[in-house]
């Protein structure tokens, strides 16, 4: 069982990704010698891996270079707007997230939470959280998608039809006042229309870039989701537009 002190660890990791123990030291008042003995049994582990001093979140499996290349892109905004979607998420709610960089850093701020559910048809993102104490993590069916890690097609749906989820987090590629919703390709979009019907309520994580953008397959009207996330970036002509709709958008700063 994490200690509430190692859950702020991680809590502090998500933010910074890593952190020298002095520094950690200051932001959670205890001594350094304290710290290094958490650090120490979080290793053991594998909450985090330790290097020159510092604590650092663990990359559990090596991405391919076109999917590093996307999750370089507005870091910091994908870290606010996960962090911000956490705050959704209560002890006991079964969640689905489906794949993406954005949906990956919710992933990742979820190491600091226990007694949750995941639900997710992205072999990256249970690697992400796999040995991860206090979490129950199921992966659905699908075919890979070589490109986002993700389990697609019909048989996403078929594995969540015995399900129901509280919240499904999704990504989406393009955001379009008349488009709606949109991903890369129609594969994709049917795994996400099925984390949909499963879920009481359904969450878009997308950053900025995405607003105003349309891309191949709709995934659904603005209106069909509950509540878009997205950053401090966003113009205010776009979160006029978009609220204007109907739409319920929540920004992260």
């Amino acid at each position: 069982m994490t200690t509430d002190r190692q859950l702020k660890i991680l809590q502090h990791l998500t933010q910074h990704n890593s952190l020298e123990v002095g520094r950690l030291s200051e932001l959670l008042q205890v001594s350094p010698s304290t710290i290094r003995r958490d650090l120490r049994v979080m290793q053991q582990g594998g909450l985090l891996r330790r290097a020159h001093g510092a604590a650092q979140l663990p990359t559990p499996i090596r991405y391919e270079l076109p999917y590093e290349n996307r999750a370089a892109q507005h870091v910091e905004a994908k870290r606010k707007i996960a962090a911000a979607a956490k705050e959704l998420i209560r002890p006991g709610l079964v969640i689905g997230i489906n794949g993406g960089t954005t949906c990956t850093e919710l992933a990742r701020q979820l190491r600091a939470m226990e007694n949750v559910t995941i639900v997710t048809n992205a072999v990256n993102i249970a690697l992400e959280l796999q040995g991860q104490w206090g979490k129950r993590v199921i992966v659905t069916g699908g075919l890979l998608n070589q490109d986002s890690y993700e389990l697609v097609g019909s048989l996403v749906a078929q594995s969540l039809e015995m399900m129901r989820l509280d919240l499904a987090f999704l990504g989406a590629s393009g955001i379009d006042l008349s488009f709606g919703f949109s991903v890369a390709d129609e594969p994709e979009a049917v795994a996400s229309r099925a984390f949909m019907t499963a879920a009481a309520k359904t969450v878009v994580l997308a950053d900025h870039s995405k607003i105003g953008q349309t891309t191949f397959a709709r995934l659904c009207r603005l209106t069909e989701v509950n509540t878009l996330i997205t950053d401090d970036k966003i113009t205010p002509e776009h979160l006029a537009a978009l609220q204007e709709t109907g739409l319920k958008v929540q920004v992260a700063g």
